[in-house]
């Protein structure tokens, strides 16, 4: 009986390829929402910090991830990027993201605040035994780390490969926030919810220094802006306190909010604690 389900959840992804997903009744639509307390969070940090400081290894890239092919989607663009692949050797990067991927929804996806997606490798091994086995970039990453990406702070500037060697220096902008489009990829209704009761989403990078990366490269934190914010610690409570820090912090010229992470940090600011 488990492997029939799990034969049955590959195929409904797989179909999803192919499948705009226009008959899929979607139980959630977007997992933080402005106008919603705490924007569907909790709203009450538990206090984590981050566990990395200026020059600490945050982990390596296990994979590299482009456009395999655009799938149809019922969405506003009517086409969606979320199926990518993992290639090998040295890929280029510029400061819109790397060179060879696209994006569908060009309002949501992409730009320079979203140049690359970046997932935990764990969190996507997890995901690949839920949906019954997918291959990397199968849920729209541009990198695999193999390391808790979602737990360096916002705005933290971090290095992939040796910049001065041609890799890359980015900045972390914010947190994914699973949306229809990606439920619609993977043909679960339910899959906004699903994938966000975890609160390791992954994390948004602009980049700050263009060059070329592949896997094995290492990701490093050049600097931390100091407010305590890890991405999964915002995601998960959206918590006002949190809002001002991140606020503070910005006035105080330690990290820069990119304008998608800015709207809901302002909208926090002004609640209650949870």
């Amino acid at each position: 009986m488990a492997e029939m389900t799990e034969k049955n959840t590959a195929n409904t992804v797989e179909a999803a390829l192919s499948d705009d997903g226009s008959g899929l009744v979607l139980t959630r639509e977007l997992a933080r929402g402005l106008g919603q307390p705490h924007a569907g969070a909790d709203g009450r940090h538990d206090d984590e910090p981050s566990p990395f400081h200026d020059g600490d290894l945050v982990g390596t890239v296990s994979a590299v991830c482009t456009i395999r092919r655009m799938r149809p989607d019922a969405g506003p663009a009517g086409v969606s990027a979320i199926h990518k692949g993992a290639v090998d050797g040295p890929v280029e990067v510029s400061r819109t993201g790397i060179v060879t991927d696209e994006h569908g929804d060009s309002a949501h996806h992409g730009g320079t605040d979203k140049a690359l997606y970046a997932m935990s490798a764990a969190e996507q091994r997890h995901w690949s035994e839920e949906l019954g086995g997918i291959e990397p970039g199968r849920l729209g990453e541009n990198l695999l780390i193999e390391g808790d990406i979602d737990d360096v702070e916002i705005g933290a500037i971090l290095s992939i490969g040796d910049p001065a060697a041609g890799g890359l220096r980015v900045r972390v902008t914010g947190v994914r926030n699973p949306c229809a489009t990606f439920a619609r990829g993977v043909g679960r209704a339910d899959w906004v919810e699903v994938f966000s009761e975890r609160n390791r989403v992954g994390v948004y990078l602009a980049v700050l220094a263009g060059g070329v990366i592949q896997a094995g490269d290492e990701v490093r934190v050049i600097s931390s802006p100091g407010h305590r914010v890890t991405c999964r610690r915002w995601f998960a409570h959206h918590d006002p306190r949190d809002a001002q820090a991140l606020l503070n912090s910005e006035i105080f010229g330690n990290c820069v909010i990119a304008p998608f992470t800015k709207k809901y940090v302002r909208a926090a600011a002004h609640e209650q604690v949870g």
